[in-house]
């Protein structure tokens, strides 16, 4: 098992490469940008910009985000970087919802395996 803070994309190198290189897919309340890495595990980041509120929705919104990734985390392919970024649209929903549209999205970026 690796530790949490290996899984954590963290450096301002690596964010760049998927904003700019990656690939992306919008939906309701997240936006996925994704980029393989050649590792062999996944690396993911939650952000939540101030576009989404004060302090406590944007804590939110990225408590939202990794609760919904940590139901799906067991399907996730290996080898990406992963970027979720919270849409305003975020702060007003329950987390089954967010759930929801978060497997659905990655479905279509084909990042989740069909367990």
């Amino acid at each position: 098992m690796r530790d949490h803070s290996e899984l954590t994309l963290r450096k301002q190198k690596d964010f760049s490469r998927v904003y700019n290189r990656g690939k992306s897919r919008g939906s309701r309340f997240v936006v996925v940008l994704y980029r393989k890495n050649n590792l062999d595990f996944t690396r993911t980041a939650f952000v939540s910009s101030k576009k989404v509120g004060n302090s406590v929705e944007r804590n939110r919104a990225r408590r939202l985000m990794k609760e919904a990734y940590r139901s799906l985390k067991d399907r996730v392919a290996q080898g990406y970087d992963i970027v979720f970024v919270a849409r305003n649209t975020i702060i007003e929903s329950k987390e089954k919802e967010v759930e929801k549209v978060m497997k659905k999205t990655m479905k279509a970026c084909e990042l989740l395996s069909s367990k």
